[in-house]
C-alpha cells in the first residue's frame, strides 16, 4: 500500500516537472533562426527560416516559396530543394558549392562563411546574400535556389 502511494507521488512529480519544462519560456526553442535575404542591389527580397534539419524560404510578404534539406543519395549527402506546392516538387539540388536545377544543369554557385552566405550566377556576378548564423551551407543553398529562380515565384 505504501509502495503504491509512493509510485503515484513519483508519477505526479514527474508530470509536474515535465509540464514546467514544456511551458517554461526560458527553455523555449530558439528556432527558427531568421536570416534576411538580399539581392544583388542590397534590397531585401525575402527571409530564410533556419531549422535544425531544413531551411524554409519566404518572400517579403511572408509567402513560403520553398524548402531545402539534406538527403543522402547513393552515399553522398546533397542539399535538395523543393518548391512550395501542395505536392512538394523537386526543383534542384546543391553539391560542392554549386547549384543545379532538376535537369542537372548548372545554375550558379554559393559560398558561405560563419555569418554570411553568398550566391553567384553563371557569369560570376553576385546574385545576393543572406546572413545565416546557423547551418550556413544549407541556408546558402536554399537562398541560392530562391535568387537563381529555381523556385516557382521565387527570385527577383
Amino acid at each position: 500500500m505504501k509502495g503504491q502511494c509512493l509510485k503515484k507521488r513519483f508519477l505526479i512529480a514527474c508530470v509536474y516537472v515535465l509540464c514546467i519544462l514544456r511551458f517554461s519560456p526560458a527553455l523555449a526553442t530558439p528556432f527558427p533562426v531568421k536570416g534576411e535575404i538580399y539581392d544583388s542591389n542590397e534590397q531585401q527580397v525575402g527571409v530564410a527560416n533556419v531549422y535544425p534539419r531544413y531551411v524554409e524560404i519566404f518572400d517579403n510578404d511572408g509567402n513560403r516559396i520553398g524548402k531545402v534539406g539534406i538527403l543522402v543519395e547513393k552515399g553522398i549527402a546533397r542539399l535538395f530543394l523543393a518548391d512550395n506546392q501542395k505536392e512538394p516538387l523537386l526543383v534542384g539540388y546543391a553539391s560542392g558549392g554549386k547549384m543545379f536545377d532538376k535537369d542537372d544543369k548548372l545554375r550558379g554557385t554559393y559560398f558561405w562563411t560563419p555569418t554570411w552566405s553568398f550566391v553567384y550566377n553563371l557569369e560570376g556576378k553576385r546574385a545576393g546574400k543572406v546572413k545565416c548564423i546557423a547551418w550556413p551551407r544549407v541556408c546558402a543553398a536554399g537562398v541560392g535556389g530562391y535568387l537563381l529562380n529555381l523556385f516557382e515565384g521565387g527570385g527577383k
